[in-house]
């Protein structure tokens, strides 16, 4: 009987993870790692469904380099191929990284635009709360791979 109270309680809390529709929206932070160069940044972004299983997740992310500073931007375009609890996707976008090895000195910041591409999953922990993993590649420079971990909160 515990068991079957415990499989409806669950099945409950995620019945609205199954699925990306159009107009739903999710905010997403966590941390960014350079794994060829051993850079660790911390990201925050938001990702909306403009139709199903197709999501538009613009994100920010702050490097912490040895010297300087830098800054990444990203526009990633997402198509979720599986549903449920965990949705694994593909992405493609848009990533554009500014990098300054001299604060404080003017005309020293460098604009480096490139794309994209890679593979992730979001795995639901709730209805409204998840995790998401990354592997992508960003073509700036010497074609970083960048590995992300963050957390998810669902606004519908």
């Amino acid at each position: 009987m515990k068991k079957i109270i415990l499989i409806l309680f669950l099945s409950f809390l995620t019945a609205g993870v199954f699925a990306q529709q159009q107009g739903e929206a999710r905010l997403m932070a966590g941390g960014d790692y350079r794994l060829t160069i051993k850079d660790l940044g911390t990201f925050i972004g938001v990702e909306y469904f403009f139709a199903d299983r197709l999501s538009l997740a613009p994100t920010f992310t702050v490097w912490f380099p040895d010297i300087g500073n830098s800054f990444n931007l990203n526009a990633d375009l997402k198509y979720y191929l599986t549903e449920g609890v965990s949705q694994v996707y593909v992405l493609a976008g848009y990533s554009n990284y500014w990098i300054n090895t001299q604060p404080g000195d003017p005309g020293l910041l460098q604009t480096r635009p490139g794309g994209n591409l890679g593979v992730g999953a979001y795995l639901a922990a709730t209805e409204k709360f998840g995790f998401i993993t990354e592997v992508k590649m960003q073509s700036q420079n010497t074609r970083w791979p960048v590995l992300r971990v963050g957390a998810v909160l669902n606004l519908n």
